[in-house]
């Protein structure tokens, strides 16, 4: 009887003060601006300029392309005013990074690839 009261109780209190409201969702957060791809590039010419950390090549069509050079881009010889590169590189925020440097005189058009001296 004790527990019929109590449960008769708790629905007449659940019916005056009415259903218990909603918690409040979480709202979602914006997603975090995803960095934007690097694009690829790859350049074959004449070094035109070099300076401590970038240089410039101009390729037969007049193209003209500034790279900068970082600590991890990879370079068979360096380059110099007058070479003949390829470079490998990224485009990102705008600048281009070489990757990877090769002057085809150093390596001749059949000379190993870059990666030649990496474990495999």
């Amino acid at each position: 009887m004790l527990g019929a009261a109590g449960t008769a109780g708790w629905l007449l209190t659940m019916q005056i003060v009415g259903p218990a409201p909603a918690q409040p969702t979480a709202e979602p957060r914006p997603s975090v601006a995803e960095s934007p791809a690097r694009e690829q590039i790859q350049r074959e010419g004449q070094v035109i300029a070099v300076s401590g950390n970038s240089f410039t090549t101009s390729t037969p069509d007049g193209q003209t392309t500034t790279f900068r050079i970082t600590p991890e881009t990879a370079q068979i010889a360096s380059p110099s005013v007058k070479r003949h590169v390829v470079v490998v590189g990224v485009v990102h925020d705008g600048v281009a990074v070489a990757t990877a440097i090769a002057d085809q005189t150093a390596v001749g058009p059949n000379g190993p690839p870059m990666d030649y001296g990496l474990p495999t």
